[in-house]
């Protein structure tokens, strides 16, 4: 049950990522990415293939839509395997049978934690198309103006999901 919720929670993100956020009219320096809302949705609990095997298919999803060359894929990867190190240096060890994933942190937490893990896969993603490091400046520019509008979208649905702030 928990891998269909998943599936359903991933096809719902690939549906407003494509769907609506790719098309609004930002600056090319602002790209928000939805999607990631499904790595910080999975449970602690969730298998290291699972959470590895979940960044790859979505992550090669984004891939295919945006003819990205695989850098979506390979930021999905470092994010999911950054999570529980920043996880455990942030809060402290998680008990490895809890079902609660960042759905559940107060906003406070759930900020810090989603600033540090979509910062590390905007600079991957960014690094990755930019083939490395031509243009120092608007690389760090796009970064920096991707994550916060990322982090922004995130903590908005983090209000509209949480269990902690419903109504």
């Amino acid at each position: 049950m928990k891998e269909l919720r998943i599936i359903a929670i991933s096809c719902l993100a690939v549906v407003i990522q494509w769907g609506f956020i790719q098309e609004l009219p930002m600056s090319r320096f602002g790209n928000p990415y939805i999607y990631l809302w499904v790595f910080l949705v999975l449970p602690f609990n969730t298998s290291k293939f699972s959470n590895y095997l979940y960044a790859f298919i979505l992550g090669s999803i984004i891939d295919g839509l945006e003819q990205s060359g695989g850098a979506h894929t390979v930021a999905s990867l470092a994010m999911v395997l950054a999570k529980p190190y920043v996880e455990n240096v942030l809060y402290g060890f998680k008990d490895g049978k809890s079902d609660e994933g960042l759905i559940h942190l107060p906003l406070p937490n759930f900020i810090t934690q989603t600033t540090v893990l979509v910062l590390l896969h905007h600079t991957v993603l960014y690094f990755m198309e930019n083939s490395g490091v031509n243009h120092t400046s608007e690389l760090v520019l796009r970064t920096l103006v991707s994550t916060a509008l990322t982090i922004l979208l995130l903590s908005i649905g983090h209000l509209l999901f949480s269990r902690k702030y419903a109504a």
